[in-house]
């Protein structure tokens, strides 16, 4: 790992201060650092650490500090009034089944069919979620089981993203896909344009039975879905070019009305 012959910390005064290697050899001086952030420069990206060596005292690169795939996004009023009814929804209630409906519509058989039925899920705003070394995203609601460590597609990690004017960057959408395919994550998208003609929230007909969460667009295992449907196998794309793969997406979802245009 690199070496430093200096570091920066935040002081009492929350002012970046400099320190020395040769600071290190001081019992008192090193006991203090150790509980400080330290970086390799002022607002630094990287954390460093203390190698107290007899003969080379210095500091090491221990790890990035995790940024924003998608920083800056300022997002519309009625994206966070639809985040926070979805995000009370869905801890007002303990059972949720997400899923679609699938066609063709019926009047009286609709077709709803499941993706997963949960229950006893945590459920939280504007969760930040490590994706890949030294970047996160973050979720507009996020959700694991409360009573399990297990991460199986049972009880997979659900993400759902609340769309109005925004879709995610193209960097954070590749990364979305490859994190699908190797790690039981769904993320399910809630279109504001088209809510809740083809995304919503019913409550459960009875209090011990599930709730519905309605999506009509989701990522899991490695591919943008329509309902039933991988993006690949409606069109000629594929995920291994995730640039025209991405770029298709975006076209259509704009095209149909699903993301407004920003005023």
């Amino acid at each position: 790992m690199p070496k430093y012959e200096e570091a920066y910390y935040l002081n009492d005064q929350n002012e970046w201060e400099l320190v020395s290697y040769l600071e290190l050899a001081r019992e008192e001086r090193r006991a203090d650092l150790r509980e400080r952030d330290l970086r390799e420069k002022p607002q630094g990206l990287f954390q460093l650490g203390i190698r107290n060596h007899p003969k080379t005292p210095h500091f090491f690169e221990k790890k990035p500090i995790r940024t924003d795939l998608q920083p800056g996004i300022k997002e519309s009023e009625e994206h966070n009034k639809q985040q926070k009814m979805i995000y009370a929804f869905l801890n007002k209630y303990e059972k949720h089944n997400l899923g679609y409906y699938e066609r063709p519509w019926y009047k009286q058989d609709k077709g709803y069919e499941s993706l997963v039925k949960v229950k006893n899920y945590t459920w939280d705003k504007e969760v930040r979620f490590g994706l890949i070394y030294g970047k996160y995203v973050v979720f507009d609601i996020f959700g694991r089981n409360e009573e399990s460590l297990a991460l199986t597609d049972k009880s997979p990690f659900i993400a759902i993203e609340v769309v109005d004017t925004h879709f995610h960057s193209q960097k954070a959408f590749k990364v979305l896909l490859e994190t699908s395919k190797n790690l039981p994550l769904i993320v399910g998208y809630m279109f504001l344009p088209v809510t809740p003609h083809f995304n919503s929230v019913k409550k459960p007909v009875k209090s011990n039975s599930f709730s519905t969460v309605r999506f009509q667009c989701y990522i899991s295992d490695g591919s943008f879905w329509y309902r039933n449907e991988r993006l690949e196998d409606l069109y000629e794309v594929s995920p291994a070019a995730p640039e025209v793969y991405y770029n298709l997406i975006k076209e259509k979802l704009y095209k149909d009305g699903y993301i407004r245009a920003e005023p």
